[in-house]
């Protein structure tokens, strides 16, 4: 039985029933040693009063003598009492041996079926207490009377006849023990009743299913799909479902390949059609419109529903690429694109739907980098991996408090003079237990989890108080990430930095890759600008690494462009690559 709430729930059912049930024979299990006990206590109790010749009026606790019969020696009857639990006889002084017995008598916490213990109880006292010497008698199970021979200075004196009424008393503790038994099951059936129902509204596994309506999901404009927002929460309303009837749910991510080339050769209209077409391809593989996205620019996602297995994924994987692959027509033009698949299930690979998203994108991730056919399934390795984003995850929050975070400076030099022009902040984080980690390592993570805004303005801060101090007069450069341009006011923001430290905004360099320029977006063109107006100098950096010609460089407002090192590094190799940087430099 794998699903944890109906193990719960079971367990909820056996303990409640067991606590009814055990209640119900505690009147039995506890109340027989207590009654066998108290046997023993009331013979005692008989023993000195008769002895004593004392006259006591009681009412029993849970048994009451209603009546007895007192004859002498020669069975004559001599007393005839008839005793009310409300309101008992006076008893005659001197019948004190009889009123004795009868006020024992009434104490005495038995149920017929122990009489027989009683008077065993009694028969183990008869050398401590003379006067019980005699105490025998015919003691039926289902006996209501005791019939006692009495003794005194060890002569016969007559018997007593002792009627017993525990009924009431009795019936009593029975409705007790049977009350609280019944009130018990009764708790138990309600809270199975609770999860029950919580079961199939699909409340209390994670996911409130009245708040899900697919219709009100948000779509993309472009394609129609569900937005990323959207698909997220159709996942965890299916993983909900899921997670309630055992069943498995499998998560497709698609990253489309190549559509940037089409974006630059043949324009974004041409990009937006093909993005189309890509999304109508994979909408036959969808069981319900809510379980198609697209999550990101040329990323789509997919939910495979209960038959979801890793049999039936890998061929519908297949059948995905194949759809997406085919060609495209682009104005007269046909173009093929590429295509990677990044695969996890549920509950195999993940305990909910942010995990199951998760350990998909992990899978396209490797598929990315390494090929694997264009198609990843999550493993346990990429299981490790996952484990330890989540701890960096965790960290990264507290690493700023903690003051982790470090800022190394890297000399820039002009190669014609060997002048000192400036330095480049490289931050670092110094984890404890495992040393300085390289951005690589964490900036992914601050980026999605959008602590980049916090951490970005951290090593601005320190770059510019740092620069402030230092004599000579040449620039701090700064790498910003495109996320850090889609936050708001970031030129504002800069502009209070600068203040703050005392930097003249003409020391500071920002230095932006080249994919943000390639994204052609308004607002982040916009935000380049006014950084500029401030006086702030901006670099492009890694160009060559992505799809900008020369030509479009003009557009942009920047003063300097490094180079991407995959041309570098070949520079004294490559004839080739030599003849482009040397155009690029030129």
């Amino acid at each position: 039985m794998s699903n944890p709430k109906l193990r719960a729930t079971i367990v909820v059912l056996i303990v409640g029933v067991a606590l009814g049930v055990s209640v119900f024979a505690a009147s039995r299990l506890f109340l027989r040693p207590m009654l066998i006990a108290d046997a023993h206590s009331a013979a005692e109790e008989l023993a000195r009063r008769i002895g004593a010749g004392d006259a006591v009026e009681a009412n029993g606790t849970l048994a009451s003598v209603v009546r007895y019969v007192q004859f002498d020696s020669g069975g004559e009857k001599i007393a005839d009492v008839r005793l009310s639990r409300q309101s008992p006889e006076p008893i005659p002084a001197g019948e004190g041996q009889v009123a004795g017995l009868a006020a024992v008598g009434r104490d005495l916490l038995l149920e017929t079926p122990y009489l027989a213990e009683f008077a065993a109880a009694s028969r183990d006292l008869m050398s401590r207490a003379p006067a019980l010497a005699g105490l025998t008698g015919v003691l039926e199970p289902t006996a209501r009377s005791i019939t006692v021979p009495v003794t005194s200075g060890g002569e016969p004196n007559g018997t007593v006849n002792v009627e017993i009424d525990q009924s009431q008393a009795l019936q009593a503790l029975t409705r007790a023990f049977s009350v609280i038994g019944i009130v018990v099951v009764c708790l138990a059936v309600l809270a199975i009743v609770a999860v029950a129902f919580a079961v199939t509204r699909g409340r209390g596994f994670g996911h409130d299913r009245r708040a899900f309506d697919p219709r009100s999901l948000p779509r993309d404009p472009l394609t129609g799909l569900v937005t990323r927002e959207g698909f997220r929460a159709a996942l965890a309303d299916l993983v909900a479902r899921a997670t309630a009837a055992e069943n498995q749910v499998g998560l497709i991510i698609v990253d489309l390949q190549g559509l940037r080339a089409v974006n630059d050769v043949w324009g974004h209209a041409a990009g937006d059609q093909v993005l189309k077409t890509a999304a109508d391809r994979l909408r036959p593989f969808a069981a319900d419109p809510a379980a198609l996205g697209r999550i990101a620019g040329a990323d789509f996602a997919l939910i495979v529903p209960s038959e979801a297995n890793a049999h039936s994924l890998r061929p519908m994987a297949g059948r995905i690429r194949e759809a997406l692959e085919a060609p495209y027509q682009v104005g007269a033009s046909s173009v093929e694109l590429g295509s990677r698949l990044g695969v996890a299930l549920f509950p195999i690979n993940a305990e909910d739907a942010d995990v199951l998203f998760r350990a998909a994108d992990t899978a396209l991730s490797r598929a990315k980098r390494e090929g694997n056919g264009g198609i990843s399934f999550f493993d346990t390795e990429m299981q490790k991996r996952m484990r330890r984003r989540s701890d960096l995850e965790r960290d990264l929050r507290q690493a700023l408090e903690r003051d982790e975070f470090v800022v190394f400076y890297q000399p820039q030099l002009e190669l014609a003079t060997g002048r000192l022009k400036g330095h480049e902040a490289l931050v670092r984080w110094e984890r404890p237990g495992e040393g300085i980690l390289s951005p690589r390592d964490f900036l992914p993570i601050a980026i999605e989890t959008g602590l980049i805004r916090q951490l970005g303005d951290w090593v601005l801060r320190k770059a510019c108080r740092d620069a402030a101090t230092w004599l000579d007069v040449g620039t701090v450069s700064v790498n910003f990430c495109p996320a850090q341009f889609r936050a708001k006011n970031l030129d504002t923001s800069i502009a209070a930095i600068l203040a703050e430290t005392g930097l003249p905004a003409e020391r500071l360099e920002i230095e932006v890759p080249e994919s943000l320029f390639l994204e052609h977006d308004s607002d982040v063109m916009a935000t380049l600008h006014r950084i500029k107006a401030l006086g702030v100098r901006i670099a492009m950096d890694d160009f060559g690494g992505g799809y900008s010609g020369l030509a479009s460089l003009a557009h942009f407002p920047f003063d300097k462009v490094k180079i991407d090192r995959s041309f570098v590094n070949q520079v004294t190799e490559d004839a080739d690559v030599a003849a482009i940087v040397a155009s690029i430099v030129a």
